[in-house]
């Protein structure tokens, strides 16, 4: 005969699942018989596994095991969704942190760049007032030239 256990599955939370006669958790399968079809069981976890020695043990899961079960399915489902959902949000999260401070630097880089388009701005007008003053200076040299 077997005896049942609590077990914790990968999510922590416990469900009602039988030893097999190896001292094994059964494992809950579902049945793919012509006169059973998809009736859920529980069997030694050993069976059809190349090379290892099973237990024969079978148990059909029915009534409120199969809906706790069923429930235990839908919770952990949920589970693993509402991980995967913080996952990605903690993901969004650090792109947005980075995007951020990307753009900081191109705002730096923009009011640098910005600070040197100013200074060669009244570079270029002192040049440009330079060559006027040194073209009148042409002119006047050329226009006393002339005079003589």
């Amino acid at each position: 005969m077997s005896s049942s256990t609590l077990s914790s599955s990968s999510s922590g939370i416990r469900t009602c699942q039988p030893l097999c006669f190896c001292d094994l958790q059964a494992t809950f399968r579902y049945s793919n018989t012509p006169r059973n079809p998809r009736r859920p069981f529980f069997g030694c976890p050993n069976y059809n596994t190349k090379g290892l020695p099973y237990c024969k043990f079978f148990k059909w899961v029915d009534g409120d095991q199969y809906m706790q079960l069923e429930l235990q399915d839908r919770k952990n489902e949920l589970l693993r969704k509402e991980k995967e959902v913080d996952e990605r949000l903690r993901d969004i999260e650090k792109r947005e942190i980075e995007l951020r401070k990307r753009e900081d630097e191109i705002e730096k880089r923009e009011m640098v760049q910005d600070g040197r388009d100013e200074e060669f701005k009244k570079k270029e007008f002192m040049l440009i007032e330079k060559e006027a003053g040194i073209t009148r200076s042409w002119k006047l040299l050329r226009l006393s030239w002339v005079k003589r």
